[in-house]
């Protein structure tokens, strides 16, 4: 199912429209749906596909050449016919960055082909990469001039909650918050999601059972990036306990402040972590600083349950594993993805202004005293805070004071507040909440 993708789809179709020879370089994390975005832009097109592969340069000269011979027919085909006018041959270029590997000369050579080419006003380059680090550091001193022809660049991120529901349109929204806890939004891992099937027997099948597809997907998916996997999977191991201050990672790894820098650098540019930036508050001596976590969900899930109990996992039936290391910590790992979704809202009723003020977007704060997971300033110096609550038990007003106490530390009075709770809310929180016009109570069905 193709689902989500506007933006990016609009940007390939006012590329397609532009003259000349529009080149787009699309790229993105291995499984975020690059090759499904381009087939779906070209299904009512003209098009030629061509895989690149690490292959000697007279082989892949040789491959290539033939994709070339395609385009240049249809190219020549279109040029003459009247009923044409406007279209364009799509020339997709999977994985492009393998062209240049043993063929260094490559995107010289391609450019001075183009050039005398007669694909003017006929021709769309799609140039596709799953190669993050590539792409934002070493692509454009690879390419050469052939980087000027370039019209965009596209980077695919995952999908949004909102993008993801719509693949499980038979699950209900508490269901949808634990398969984007466990896989978060790539393409590829939310196909083999079987609906049918609860989040435990997924979680069996697919992470746990020896021949489970995601079994063995963590260490593989690293590996095309990274080299030294031990220290990244201690790096990773220790981010996945949650504590994200980077003096704890020093303490608990033993690793030099420099190591340290240096694979957290090349963790993020691979979108497997992130540094997280706190609201700014008005009080600031109150705010956390060089925080860092874990971003890619399915990673994350990992490390935090499986990898820490690599050897039991060997011995123990995976059911029987599932029951005494997972089971009992998931909901609490799950409240971090509601705090997400529960800003998507937000962002989703500031757009259609369905709030009581124009906001910013939405961010959380952390500070010395607790974190609070919902905040967002906005015009007039409004302020919205808002509290998730993703429990067997409703929300009530001792929730509501933590967040009162928690507010305290950001040096101004909040203006309006949020509650998001799983389970709904006592009766005594909703009668308080009915007889004031700036607290929101709001539960899965709002969703």
């Amino acid at each position: 199912m193709f689902v989500g993708r506007k933006k990016e789809l609009n940007k390939l179709n006012e590329s397609y429209t532009t003259s000349g020879i529009p080149v787009v370089a699309l790229y993105g994390r291995e499984g975020i749906g690059k090759t499904t975005l381009a087939r779906e832009f070209v299904k009512d097109k003209d098009y030629v596909y061509y895989m690149g592969r690490e292959l000697s340069k007279d082989e892949q000269n040789s491959y290539f050449q033939q994709a070339l011979k395609q385009v240049d027919k249809k190219a020549s085909a279109m040029a003459k016919a009247a009923s044409a006018a406007g279209q364009k041959v799509c020339f997709v270029i999977d994985e492009f960055d393998m062209m240049q590997k043993a063929y260094k000369g490559f995107f010289e050579e391609f450019r001075e082909y183009v050039e005398q080419s007669a694909w003017e006003d006929h021709v769309m380059l799609i140039l596709i990469s799953s190669s993050v680090q590539w792409a934002e550091n070493q692509m454009v001193n690879d390419m050469g001039e052939f980087a000027s022809l370039i019209h965009y660049v596209i980077k695919l991120k995952e999908f949004t909650f909102l993008e993801m529901v719509k693949r499980f349109p038979d699950s209900s929204t508490e269901e949808c918050i634990a398969i984007y806890s466990i896989l978060g939004g790539i393409p590829a891992y939310l196909d083999l999601w079987d609906a049918s099937k609860d989040v435990k027997q997924n979680i069996i099948s697919l992470i746990l059972d020896k021949k489970g597809l995601l079994r063995k997907e963590a260490t593989r998916f690293l590996k095309t990036s990274l080299r030294e996997l031990p220290y990244y999977n201690t790096i990773l191991s220790v981010l996945a306990e949650d504590e994200p201050k980077l003096n704890y990672l020093y303490n608990r790894t033993g690793f030099s402040r420099a190591k340290i820098s240096v694979y957290i650098k090349n963790l993020i540019q691979i979108d497997v972590a992130q540094k997280y930036f706190s609201y700014e508050a008005k009080k600031k001596d109150s705010t956390l600083k060089g925080l860092y976590g874990i971003s890619d969900r399915f990673l994350h899930f990992w490390y935090k349950f499986v990898f820490p109990n690599a050897t039991a996992l060997e011995c123990e039936d995976a059911e029987e594993f599932y029951e005494n290391y997972i089971m009992n910590k998931l909901p609490a790992f799950e409240e971090q993805t509601y705090v997400k979704v529960c800003k998507e809202f937000l962002m989703l009723m500031n757009q259609y202004g369905k709030l009581p003020a124009k906001l910013r977007t939405p961010e959380t704060f952390y500070g010395k005293d607790g974190m609070i997971p919902v905040i967002a300033g906005g015009e007039g110096d409004k302020l919205l805070v808002g509290w998730c609550k993703w429990s067997a038990d409703p929300m009530d007003g001792s929730d509501f004071e933590k967040l009162l106490q928690l507010a305290e530390q950001l040096g101004q009075e909040a203006d309006y507040y949020y509650l998001f709770s799983k389970e709904g809310f006592v009766n005594e929180l909703a009668a308080m909440a009915s007889g004031m016009d700036n607290i929101e109570l709001i539960d899965l069905e709002s969703f």
